[in-house]
This record gives C-alpha cells, sequence and structure tokens, in this order.
C-alpha cells in the first residue's frame, strides 16, 4: 500500500546559506550580471525584512534585490552594505521615478501598504505587501479594483498559505483518498498584541496582526462561501480572545479559537474528514493522519495512524511559507501569471474580521 503521507509531492526545498543574525554572510557584489533577473525593490528594513523576507529573497537565484527604501538612511545603509545593494531611497516614489525595479516586496505599517500599494499599481509595477495590506475593507476593495483594471499583479504575505506541512496538507486531500473535510477546527494563540498597533484599537490591532492568519487559512481549507457565522469576543488588558464558527455552503462546519493571552504562540489545525480520517497539524511542525487509509493486514484503522514531520535540519524558509510565497510572486511578475493570494483574495478575510469587529 503506498504511504499518501510520504508519497504526497514533495514541497520545494529551497537552498539555505550560513547566516549571522538571520542574514546570509556572503553579499551580493556589484559585478553580477542582473540581465537576465528579477530586479526587486525592498521597502521597509524592520524586523520582519531582516529575519525573513531578506533572508528568503537573498536564496533565490531568479531576482536580484537592487535598491532598499526606508527614510531611517543610516539603518537602510548599513543593511545595504551587508547585502551589496547599490540604491537606497527615502520613498516609493524615487524608487519607481528612477525606473530600477521590476517589483516591489514590501514590510511596512498597514497605512504604510496601502500608499505603496497604490503607487506601485499606478505606476503597473507589481507588488508584494506583507499582512496586513491595508486598514479597512474599503481601502482593500479599491486597491483591488485598481490592480484588476490596471492588470497588476499584486501579492499578500500570507505565509501560512505557503507553509510545508499546509501544502501537503492540500496535497492529501487532493489526492481523493480522504474524502474531503467536514469539520475543520483552529486553535491559534500567541502572546501579542496585548496594546494597540498602527493608531488603530486593540480589536482591530488584533485582528489585523494575528486572527488574520488562522482566519484565512481556515477560509482557504473550506473553500466556498460562508453562510453562517457566530462570533464570541473577549477584549481586556490580558490580551484579545475571538472564538468564531462558520458554516460554509458547502456543507463544512469551520471553528476557530484565536487569542493573545498566551506566553507564546501555538498552533493546531485538525480536520475530520468524510472517510472518517482525521488529520492534525502542531506547530506547523508535526502532521498526524488517524484512520482512512491503513494496509490491509492492519485490520480495523480506528487505531492507526500515520504521521510526517521535518527533517531537524529543515529550519528553512520554505518550511514556514516565507520562501514559497515570494518564489511563486516572483515567478507570476515576471510572467504576469495570477498569484494567490492577491490584493482581492484578501476580501473575503476581510469581511470576516470586520464581523468579528461589528459583533
Amino acid at each position: 500500500m503506498t504511504n499518501l503521507i510520504a508519497a504526497a509531492p514533495p514541497v520545494r526545498d529551497i537552498q539555505q546559506t550560513r547566516d549571522v543574525g538571520h542574514l546570509p554572510v556572503e553579499p551580493r557584489t556589484a559585478g553580477e550580471d542582473l540581465a537576465d533577473t528579477i530586479r526587486v525593490g525592498v521597502v521597509g528594513v524592520g524586523e520582519q525584512t531582516a529575519n525573513h523576507l531578506l533572508p528568503a529573497l537573498l536564496t533565490m537565484p531568479e531576482l536580484r534585490i537592487t535598491a532598499l527604501v526606508d527614510p531611517l538612511r543610516e539603518r537602510r545603509d548599513a543593511l545595504a552594505t551587508r547585502i551589496g545593494v547599490l540604491s537606497g531611497f527615502d520613498s516609493v516614489a524615487q524608487l519607481l521615478a528612477e525606473g530600477e525595479v521590476d517589483a516591489i516586496v514590501a514590510a511596512c505599517p498597514p497605512q504604510a501598504h496601502e500608499q505603496i500599494a497604490a503607487a506601485a499599481i499606478a505606476a503597473r509595477v507589481p507588488v508584494f505587501v506583507e499582512k496586513p495590506p491595508a486598514t479597512t475593507t474599503a481601502t482593500l476593495v479599491e486597491l483591488a479594483d485598481a490592480a484588476a483594471e490596471s492588470g497588476v499583479v499584486t501579492g499578500v504575505g500570507m505565509n501560512f498559505r505557503w507553509a510545508a506541512p499546509v501544502r501537503r496538507i492540500h496535497a492529501l486531500l487532493d489526492s481523493g483518498a480522504y474524502g474531503h473535510p467536514t469539520v475543520i477546527t483552529i486553535r491559534h494563540v500567541a502572546s501579542k498584541p496585548r496594546t494597540p498597533m498602527w493608531g488603530l484599537s486593540l480589536l482591530r490591532s488584533f485582528l489585523l496582526a494575528q486572527a488574520i492568519h488562522p482566519v484565512d487559512l481556515l477560509l482557504q481549507l473550506a473553500g466556498g462561501p460562508v453562510i453562517d457565522t457566530h462570533v464570541t469576543r473577549q477584549v481586556g488588558s490580558t490580551g484579545t480572545m475571538v472564538g468564531l464558527q462558520l458554516g460554509f455552503a458547502s456543507g463544512i462546519v469551520g471553528s476557530l479559537i484565536c487569542g493573545s493571552q498566551a506566553t507564546r504562540f501555538e498552533s493546531r489545525i485538525e480536520i475530520t474528514t468524510s472517510s472518517g480520517a482525521t488529520m492534525c497539524l502542531t506547530r506547523l511542525g508535526e502532521l498526524t493522519v488517524t484512520g482512512g487509509l491503513v494496509p490491509p493486514e492492519i485490520g480495523d484503522p480506528r487505531g492507526w495512524s500515520q504521521s510526517w514531520r521535518p527533517s531537524p535540519l529543515d529550519v528553512g524558509f520554505d518550511r514556514t511559507g516565507f520562501g514559497a510565497e515570494l518564489v511563486a510572486f516572483s515567478r507570476a511578475a515576471a510572467t504576469g501569471a495570477d498569484f494567490s493570494p492577491g490584493l482581492a483574495d484578501l476580501l473575503p478575510t476581510y469581511r470576516i474580521l470586520d464581523r468579528i469587529e461589528e459583533r
């Protein structure tokens, strides 16, 4: 019998470099030929960029970072020197005026993402922004409509969608061997935010900084329109907690517990299928499938399970999704192909977040 967990299509392994402070030791040199690569301008050189986006981008042979943009010149120029980037700008307007990029990748506050996306779309330059892409659904609609009208490729950094174990779940479900999902339960808790961010209310800050990930993942795993929504929530000085139950037109029931009252990040995704199998992914690391297909000699499937876990050496950006999503976006930017999630793909997620806030 084929072990479907082991036989699921392999996730892409992105070669990792030895790092110091999460950045490669060897910078790119000024003499490298950039003619056949995508020129990327990176906007915002804060923690998210330095720890996740830049290390992933620097492993990708199909692109080169040709400019950094940040008004804090000392920090920007120090980072540019470390990675061998020759151009630095104070604003996206300056970057676009110079015409030195084929695509933009940005990790900034959501208000800046709105402005960056609008400028890139107006200049017909593909743009990828980290979550959250906007502060409100109305603004996200405007940006998505502008992108559609201009035919510009857009991307939003939702790395959970692209994490290697989540893609393995999709491969198992797409195989048809386990039936289709009937119940999806997600528990996603963390230690932040406990104070307001970005000039927004504490609840809106929590929804855009934390809850956006599991809500988006729940919608993606279930598919189809939501026809029923039940929300409970608590907001206080010790953190925020949201309980969400969604009914889908397909008959799938989805439930989510998300909060900021934990001491550290914990994640658990559990899917029950129409064949009676249960798929459980813990901490985006270990996937266990119970029931479903079993070897004939086992007999009763109820006590049978199969497990998949990444190699102890697999600590790269493909496992967490940052590498895979940026590879896919760069290829879409180069070819004009669709990329998901783009700005429009986040609208269902934002509408659920609005329902939580309006409760």
